[in-house]
């Protein structure tokens, strides 16, 4: 079976996605179909969904990159999760994810029709699965992890 072309973009790796978004190297979109973007729509796909989870993503992983930062993250996390920050540090270093990554799994886990675990996300995963395919395997609807997500990111400090 062939996939179509917006499978087929979004089975790259979340390293390489993310990467990318570090680097300033991947570009949103300005027009969709010969439309402004002001007027291209409102509505949400599963890719869009899953862009800003993953722009979410990179945003928490670059900010862990500091040991203050990963404090920072890991005391937010772990309030905002349920889970102590001793047993997200230990699952950061034993499933080797980012604390986004982590993150993101724990947000599909809590979206899954399934009663799945936030290890049953990773294993998915690990065995191949697109975030998409998981997202459907789950019953997960894409759109509501990406609006859960943005609480996992720090406020901007005022200026």
């Amino acid at each position: 079976m062939a996939l179509r072309p917006i499978q087929a973009a979004l089975r790259i790796s979340l390293a390489s996605l993310t990467a990318c978004l570090l680097a300033g190297t991947l570009v949103p979109a300005r027009a969709v179909a010969g439309k402004s973007a002001a007027t291209a729509g409102t509505k949400s796909t599963p890719e869009s969904a899953l862009h800003r989870i993953q722009r979410t993503v990179a945003r928490i992983d670059a900010e862990a990159k500091t040991p203050e930062g990963e404090a920072a993250v890991l005391t937010r996390l772990s309030a905002q999760l349920g889970a102590s920050e001793d047993s997200l540090r230990y699952q950061h270093e034993t499933w080797g994810l980012g604390y986004g990554e982590l993150a993101m799994a724990y947000g599909f886990a809590k979206a899954s029709r399934k009663g799945k675990a936030p290890a049953d996300v990773v294993a998915m995963r690990a065995a191949g699965n697109g975030w998409l395919d998981i997202a459907k395997d789950l019953g997960v609807k894409v759109d509501q992890v990406a609006s859960r997500m943005k609480r996992h990111v720090s406020s901007p400090k005022p200026r």
